[in-house]
């Protein structure tokens, strides 16, 4: 093939087509378009041509994967993933336990079989336009309804995790025969590696308006105690508490960190501590909750003292003041606002600790300068003097 100055997915199309293949787009890109929404990533599924010849047309496409075959190549001037058709068959446990088959005779409605949902069981030809949707997806996205593609479904674990993150992520809600099949996956899915279910859950999230529903899925299933023990042992009424506050605090920020911090007002730092020994937490995450339940603690009764041992800890940690005033305010903690109370810490121009003080010393003089101020500013305010006294 010529190299063009722009590939385009009509000219990318035309070109397979001449080559006895076709093209078309897949997975989630077709299914938010569907709903109308502005797709993050286009994916492509070739049939009818084998990898040889791929390589020939398209020279510049990038290879990955070592269980088939799959490319990233420059299209509208997106970096999109290509994917050859392909089946895949149960043969073992886990992720990796499947046979693969990808060769030209696999037709893009076989694709389409091995794939987890029916919204995301949809393609779309890009030469013609026309819509491929053997499994009925356009309804059940118009209906609002996660339903399996096939029984197949839990032939891999993380599918479960995915379509509670799904369910979290669009607001859908799951059809009865597919929650039984996600609740049986629950020993293979004991097996997977942590970095793979936490990336699910950073997932969830980053992205979801409602991320409590991800947890309660998997409670739904059975699956919690095995992927995230340490909310599932808590008890009902805490449970639901952690998922009412998450659900706040996702209202008004998307911070995955801040999201994750709110956990720390319900769950205990030991709590936190054992499951970031299941699984490697990002390290701000972990900081984040520990620090947002100990200063909600150390706030419960505040005065100036406590006050400003709240701020100075916060001042240095993964979580700041502003952001531990945003889960506050969201879960509607009856607590002075750190942030006006650390204004208010601000010595005055060219105030310093007096000459001949050191080291500890020089700290301490800090912190009366501080509890002072927060005192004489509680006294002007009415709602930090009703918190403070």
């Amino acid at each position: 093939m010529t190299k063009m100055t722009l590939l385009t997915e009509q000219s990318f199309a035309e070109t397979i087509a001449a080559n006895g293949g076709r093209v078309f787009r897949v997975g989630g890109c077709v299914r938010d378009a569907i709903m109308g929404v502005t797709p993050k990533d286009i994916d492509f599924c070739v049939v009818g041509m084998v990898k040889k010849n791929f390589k020939t047309l398209f020279p510049d496409a990038e290879e990955y994967g070592k269980s088939f075959p799959v490319f990233r190549l420059l299209i509208d001037g997106e970096k999109c993933e290509i994917a050859f058709a392909r089946t895949e068959r149960k043969a073992g446990s886990g992720y990796k336990g499947f046979k693969i088959s990808s060769n030209p005779k696999v037709t893009i409605e076989a694709d389409l079989f091995r794939r987890d949902t029916t919204i995301n069981s949809i393609a779309v030809d890009s030469l013609t336009g026309q819509v491929i949707d053997p499994f009925h997806g356009q309804q059940d996205i118009k209906d609002g309804i996660l339903r399996a593609t096939s029984q197949h479904f839990s032939d891999d674990p993380m599918r479960a995790l995915r379509l509670a993150g799904q369910s979290a992520r669009l607001g859908f809600t799951i059809e009865e025969n597919t929650l039984a099949l996600a609740s049986a996956v629950g020993s293979e899915l004991a097996e997977e590696p942590a970095e793979r279910v936490l990336a699910e859950l950073t997932k969830v999230l980053s992205e979801a308006q409602h991320p409590a529903t991800f947890f309660t899925v998997l409670a739904q299933t059975d699956l919690l105690r095995v992927a995230f023990t340490e909310v599932a042992v808590l008890s009902d009424q805490a449970f639901a508490i952690a998922m009412e506050q998450l659900n706040l605090v996702a209202q008004v920020t998307k911070e995955a960190k801040l999201r994750f911090a709110v956990l720390g007002f319900t769950l205990d730092k030991e709590s936190l501590l054992r499951w970031n020994h299941s699984m490697t937490l990002p390290g701000d995450w972990l900081e984040a909750a520990i620090a947002a339940g100990r200063i909600k603690d150390l706030l419960v009764q505040p005065d100036p003292e406590k006050l400003v041992t709240a701020i100075n800890h916060l001042r240095r940690g993964a979580l700041g003041v502003g952001e531990f005033d945003i889960l506050a305010k969201a879960t509607g903690l009856n607590l002075p606002e750190l942030g006006l109370l650390q204004e208010a810490m601000t010595l005055l121009p060219g105030e310093a600790a007096p000459e001949g003080l050191t080291g500890k010393e020089i700290g301490e003089w800090f912190r009366r300068k501080h509890i002072a101020a927060i005192r004489e500013f509680s006294t002007k305010s009415k709602f930090v003097h009703n918190n403070c006294d």
